[in-house]
């Protein structure tokens, strides 16, 4: 072996060592740099030499640098990321609507109980101008309070809307940042090397997006990696980037959607195939929980306001008249779609309109119409998937009436039908005048002054509204009956019989929208007139029945109070659930991030020990090049 070999050897094993010396002082600078990957020094040894006693070794050379990557376990990182980002932005958002209800004497059921206890004083003296203003300034108060929850929820859509713009912009500039390093990745492996810093920077990028938009990874051939979203939709291809928008949404331009730009057209996402991220949290909140929280303020409202109008419509003003409304609300509104067919002026061709017909049916939803081929059309419930199909103009769906208008719409034309949407936001008092109250029945009751038994009116309330006006009656009680009731009879001015029956006690007898409580208990043959009130102001049959609201089924079966317990009810239960999902996910992602870094991460104890491996190394091949110079010397020694 010459001398010139052995230090070629010498050279070569400093400089690996100097090279693993190197890669692991990378590694120590950057162990606690985002998304670093532990760096490895890959050697291999040099061919040997031949001569006629065999091969003898030339050393070692640096054959590349690697990096610790497990593809499996960075996806896995970034679809847990990117679930748990959305659950917890779903969980934020909710902790926010939650506080848009309030309970206890600020929430609605405690306003609408004061309202229905005013209704209660009036009865006890309805000609009272005080107690008949308490109704007034209650009304205003319960309308304020749905007013004030509606505000908070607007706000939070404001605030989703804003929260996606931000996003949006956030997911293209680091799109934007993807492709830029893909045309450096792909240029720089040109030289046969991987450029391992490059790539961590853009695993840590990717990373970082998944926060916001759930992606779907795929390398090329040439290292670039292309990204896809919304099932399928691309972001990123090699060095371009797709841009994505935030827009008022199509139906309903006060929320917001995403689109994604390709040659110059935005194509929105569904809502579902955004998967996670904070992006798919805050649309999922936005189209599911904050929709379904204002249909059911809106239910509430608009069925509260229908029903106190209803019956304070069959009662007597002060001053004799029908009641006007006590409360009014806008109308159920039809959106049309942007795509629906429009006239020479931009605006839609056809319109459809909705009249509520019986509030008590109403649903906390809103509603997709889309009109077929035939002119008929289809209604899809949004709340829980229901689809009416087939139908036609006129058609009544859960409490509301479908009618086109002046120009039907056309075959394709699609509508986003809000019954109750707007009801809560809306709100307001239409009574200012507390003598306009009607507190009094038109009918009178008034018992004869023969009577013998115990019996005495307890009250009269017209429950509808009658075909034809009321004239003088006698109600007239018979024999006992079988059951220990008594026989009754409601006979006209003419002695003809309008009604019979039989009374019990605490059971009202009714006739044509009236309905009579009478207590005690009549004997026989006593008689009550029964008429037109004459004077309103001692009357307090529709006051009665006004307070009796309080303990009437309105919303699909259920009180006020109750309808209200439940509405808070559900929404604590999405609060829960989300909490309980957002705190599941980022322990998933936490795991996921744990065992990612177990296998690329950096161990400053491992590589503190590689440190004085490779730097006894380091010395022992400079020994060689000492021992080399020495024998070089002893050479040239013997030369002389």
């Amino acid at each position: 072996m010459s001398t010139s070999t052995l230090l070629n050897l010498g050279t070569r094993a400093m400089f690996a060592s100097q090279a693993q010396l190197q890669t692991t002082g990378h590694n120590i600078a950057n162990a606690n740099v985002a998304g670093y990957s532990r760096q490895d020094t890959v050697l291999t040894t040099v061919g040997g030499q031949y001569s006629g006693a065999g091969y003898y070794g030339r050393g070692v050379a640096v054959q590349t640098v690697t990096r610790a990557v497990s593809a499996f376990q960075t996806d896995q990182v970034a679809q847990t990321r990117a679930q748990a980002a959305a659950d917890s932005t779903r969980s934020d958002m909710l902790s926010r609507l939650q506080d848009s209800f309030g309970t206890g004497e600020a929430g609605l059921g405690f306003a609408a109980t004061k309202l229905f206890n005013a209704f209660s004083d009036v009865a006890s003296s309805p000609a009272d101008p005080s107690a008949r203003q308490v109704v007034l300034a209650r009304s205003e108060e319960l309308a304020s309070r749905f007013r004030a929850s509606s505000d908070q929820i607007e706000a939070l859509q404001l605030s989703v809307t804003e929260d996606v713009g931000n996003t949006v912009n956030t997911i293209n500039g680091l799109a934007q940042s993807v492709a830029e390093l893909n045309q450096q990745i792909a240029s720089t492996r040109g030289s046969g090397q991987e450029p391992n810093d490059l790539l961590d920077q853009r695993d840590q990028l990717v990373n970082e997006l998944s926060q916001h938009v759930q992606v779907t990874r795929l390398e090329q051939d040439d290292g670039s990696l292309n990204l896809f979203i919304g099932g399928g939709q691309s972001l990123v291809l090699g060095n371009a980037a797709y841009e994505m928008v935030a827009r008022a949404d199509r139906f309903d331009p006060a929320r917001v959607e995403v689109a994604v730009k390709v040659a110059g057209v935005e194509r929105p996402f569904d809502q579902q195939s955004l998967g996670g991220g904070t992006l798919a949290g805050l649309i999922g909140f936005q189209n599911n929980d904050l929709s379904a929280a204002r249909d059911q303020l809106g239910q509430l409202a608009s069925t509260l306001a229908s029903e106190v109008n209803r019956q304070q419509s069959l009662g007597l003003s002060l001053g004799g008249t029908a009641g006007d409304p006590l409360f009014r609300h806008v109308a159920a509104n039809a959106v049309p779609a942007a795509g629906n067919a429009s006239d020479a002026a931009g605006n839609p061709a056809g319109n459809v309109a909705l009249t509520i017909t019986d509030s008590r049916a109403l649903q906390a939803s809103e509603y997709e119409l889309s009109v077929n081929a035939d002119g008929s059309f289809d209604v899809l419930r949004r709340s829980d998937g229901q689809r009416s199909a087939g139908l036609v103009n006129g058609a009544e769906v859960d409490g509301f009436r479908i009618d086109f208008g002046s120009s039907a719409p056309l075959a394709g034309d699609r509508f986003l039908l809000q019954p109750v949407g707007g009801a809560a936001q809306s709100i307001e008092l239409a009574l200012t005048d507390p003598k306009g109250i009607a507190a009094a029945s038109p009918i009178s009751v008034t018992a004869a002054p023969s009577n013998q038994g115990t019996g005495r009116l307890n009250s009269v309330v017209i429950e509808t509204a009658a075909a034809t006006p009321y004239g003088s009656m006698t109600l007239a009680f018979g024999a006992t009956s079988a059951g220990g009731g008594r026989d009754y009879q409601l006979l006209d001015s003419g002695g003809s019989l309008l009604s019979s029956g039989t009374w019990s006690a605490g059971t009202p007898i009714r006739y044509d929208g009236v309905a009579i409580k009478i207590d005690g208990v009549p004997a026989e043959a006593d008689t009550f007139a029964v008429g037109p009130t004459t004077f309103a102001a001692s009357s307090n049959g529709n006051a009665l029945a006004l307070q009796g609201l309080a303990d009437t089924a309105m919303t699909l079966g259920q009180t006020f109070t109750n309808s209200y317990a439940q509405t808070l009810s559900d929404i604590g239960v999405r609060v829960q659930s989300a909490q309980s999902a957002a705190t599941v996910s980022a322990g998933v992602a936490d795991r996921a991030k744990e065992e990612l870094g177990a296998q690329t991460g950096v161990n400053l104890d491992e590589e503190a020990a590689r440190l004085l491996q490779y730097q006894q190394a380091y010395q022992a091949a400079a020994k060689i090049l000492q021992t080399a110079q020495k024998v070089f010397d002893t050479v040239l020694s013997l030369g002389g």
